[in-house]
């Protein structure tokens, strides 16, 4: 690290000198608990002092100051550096609950009393009946071994480690938060029911709204700091935030949706959701703790101040400064002596000591590396790995140097499928997007590229069992009714090229984004049917990363793509398909008086309404649907949805696969079975391990020119549906 520069002291040390005078004779800051009613109004200041407002941020100004002269030249203090964390000790079982907040967040706890309650655990209700799954069977091998590097790939790096705000929900972030961090209870990957998280035990209240929890006292974050009845105080304080530049969160976590928090002791709380959903409990148990220690308190500075800074988390893996390698890799290792690994459901797994994540951008050199085992892993899902790259007989197989695994899940399957942005000014005529649905010829892509080993998605929530549509099926390639609706549409000559053109000329032309380059032959087919009913698709295969950001800002046209879907009790349509998502202006400003989108509307960046979706009669449905609390109900209301959105047009429904295939280098295994039935990918639930004895024995096999065992190409259906 370098040493600080007498020009960094010259630039601030003035500032300094101010700030100290200024803050001369400031009182201490005393902290004091929300209050359970009352005004929230604050004692004044004594005569002569000086404004605490003011005061802090004069502090924060010299801060940033601070920290832009240490980016200037190039200078870093060291933050979560090396060496094994300190563990600090928890509060005592049954402990009072003391906040020592920053000002400015105690003043938003003040602000709303009833939302923000701290009790005793007198005030808990009688005769809660407490629940703790540890009925639920273990899913993970007690053959695993502990040890080893296990190696993966990301296609670009991360442009943060922000868990929230711009540019976080990349594919890393599953890496340190989804496929990582505890929760405060866990949804069984193999069945109904939940088991113990961060929470030992919880309890529903009468009405079904409230879930109460007992905290398990040896639960910490990464940075041995112990996780506080607070932090979930903290949470709401963070997610509702307008500093964190996320408005899901500020909608997801608002306090119309949670109501109230009560903290009773140090390792006791309850929360509360509006509604009795069906699924309450997994909406709760989605308030994961945010360390108050670690922000303290929020300013406009969030997004730039923590942009490469790891949130400390619940989790067995962190990231640590020294592990990162900007532009190259990332290597996430385990936390020491991590408080739930020889717990019930977490023993025996999370069990590679360290996980390094590689860049490589170029998909043919990921799968290089993979054969020349450099890569642990590499997924098989393409027809064209499975049979060509990799098949059967190739040398690192009928050897027995890599093993190739097909496992069927049953989860929610990913939405792959064409998105047509309804805002362009020729996608927003109805007749366009569905004369466009009757363009895509998804057969021929599934029969060619995929060789019939996908089938057709059908609508926008395939694989919810109940709460899927029964009949409703996505539009067949039809010639004959694509020009029809393109025709009502005013496209009704046709050029020397085949392209349609209206009566001023314009041509039926699109640019055809995507972030996959994998998908480049689906593309291609895609765009050669598309010819055949006049319209032109001009593909555009982007970087990753960049192709994001164009879309989740609403600058393609048509993209293809899939949003992973939570496994849970209903599919959720907010999120990419109510107006909310699609425009800035409040909903009474989107329509006319007939119920009709107005013009020249906003287009609201970083959503996931990539159709730019915006019906009124599909948002005041999506608004019941949201706070129906009966199963049947809802039931009825998604498949209505799901109709509405399939007459809309803007989704153009694409493939499923109701399995996934991988092969792997031998040394990594697994337990019988292979995996959960809920598992998306193989490693999202972190039950495999590395054998590092067999590793070396097959590194000598590979040397000696010698098999190391027969071939292994395993189908495990035991969780097969028809």
């Amino acid at each position: 690290m370098k040493t600080l520069s007498k020009t960094l002291f010259k630039r601030t040390g003035l500032f300094l000198a101010v700030a100290l005078l200024a803050l001369t004779g400031c009182n201490e800051k005393k902290l004091k608990r929300p209050a359970d009613a009352g005004t929230g109004t604050q004692p004044a200041a004594p005569a002569g002092g000086v404004d605490k407002a003011f005061a802090r941020e004069l502090a924060r100004e010299f801060a940033r100051e601070f920290a832009r002269e240490l980016a200037k030249q190039n200078i870093t203090l060291p933050a979560g550096g090396g060496g094994t964390n300190p563990v600090n000790p928890a509060p005592p079982a049954g402990a009072a609950v003391e906040l020592n907040s920053a000002e400015e967040v105690q003043d938003f706890y003040d602000a709303n009393p009833k939302a923000f309650v701290v009790a005793t655990p007198a005030d808990l209700p009688a005769n809660l009946q407490w629940e703790h799954g540890s009925e639920l069977k273990e899913f993970a091998s007690p053959k695993a071994k502990r040890g080893g590097t296990f190696h993966e790939y990301m296609a670009d790096f991360p442009r943060t480690l922000r868990l929230v705000g711009p540019d976080a929900s990349g594919s890393f972030r599953s890496r340190m938060l989804d496929y990582n961090s505890v929760y405060l209870v866990m949804a069984h990957p193999n069945g109904d029911g939940y088991h113990p998280g961060l929470a030992k035990e919880w309890a529903y209240s009468a009405d079904r709204k409230t879930v109460y929890f007992r905290l398990d006292p040896d639960a910490r974050y990464s940075d041995g700091e112990p996780v506080r009845a607070t932090d979930y105080f903290f949470s709401l304080y963070f997610f509702r935030s307008e500093h964190i530049k996320g408005p899901w969160y500020n909608d997801f976590f608002s306090k119309e949706k949670f109501p109230n928090i009560t903290l009773y002791d140090e390792h006791t709380i309850s929360i509360t959701y509006y509604k009795a959903k069906p699924d309450v409990i997994e909406r709760i148990a989605g308030v994961r703790p945010i360390p108050e220690h670690f922000y303290s308190e929020l300013d406009e500075q969030f997004v730039e101040d923590f942009q490469f800074k790891f949130e400390p988390n619940t989790g067995p893996y962190e990231v640590r400064t020294e592990n990162v390698e900007k532009g190259k890799s990332i290597t996430l290792t385990r936390v020491p002596d991590w408080w739930a690994d020889k717990k019930k459901f977490y023993r025996n797994r999370f069990n590679p000591e360290a996980v390094k994540v590689s860049v490589v951008r170029d998909p043919a050199k990921v799968f290089e590396l993979f054969l020349k085992g450099e890569l642990d892993w590499h997924g098989l899902g393409l027809p064209e790995f499975w049979y060509e790259k990799l098949p059967n007989d190739h040398k690192l197989v009928t050897n027995g140097y890599v093993h190739k695994v097909q496992f069927y899940n049953d989860v929610p399957r990913p939405t792959w499928a064409l998105r047509v942005n309804s805002s362009h000014s020729v996608l927003r005529n109805p007749d366009v997007r569905v004369g466009l649905n009757y363009a895509m010829n998804f057969d021929v892509v599934i029969a060619k590229v995929f060789r019939g080993d996908y089938v057709r998605m059908n609508t926008v929530a395939d694989g919810y069992g109940p709460r899927s549509h029964p009949t409703l099926k996505a539009r067949p390639f039809s010639v004959e009714k694509a020009k029809e609706h393109f025709a009502k549409a005013g496209y009704t000559r046709t050029g020397a090229d085949g392209i349609l053109m209206n009566a001023g000329g314009k041509r039926l032309s699109f640019t055809f984004t995507t972030p996959y380059k994998r998908l480049e032959d689906v593309m291609t087919v895609l765009k050669e049917e598309a010819k055949k009913a006049g319209v032109e698709l001009e593909v555009e295969i982007m970087e990753r990363t960049a192709a994001w950001k164009k879309i989740s800002e609403k600058n393609h046209e048509i993209m293809l793509g899939a949003l992973n879907v939570s496994v849970e009790i209903a599919p959720r349509f907010w999120e990419p398909y109510h107006s909310d998502n699609a425009y800035e202006e409040p909903k009474e400003k989107r329509y006319d008086a007939n119920g009709k989108l107005r013009e020249g509307l906003k287009p609201k960046p970083v959503t996931n309404n990539f159709c730019m979706l915006a019906d009124k009669d599909i948002d005041d449905l999506i608004e019941k649907y949201r706070v129906s609390e009966d199963l049947d109900e809802l039931t009825g209301q998604a498949k209505r949805l799901m109709e509405m959105i399939h007459d809309h047009g803007s989704f153009i429904p694409g493939w499923v696969r109701p399995w996934y295939r991988a092969g792997h280098w031998r040394w990594v295994e697994w337990p019988e079975g292979y995996n959960v039935k809920e598992s998306r990918e193989p490693y999202e639930f972190h039950i495999h391990w590395i054998d590092s004895d067999i590793k070396a024995k097959t590194l000598q096999d590979i040397s000696a020119g010698r098999k190391s065992g027969a071939p292994t190409i395993q189908v495990f259906d035991q969780y097969k549906t028809d």
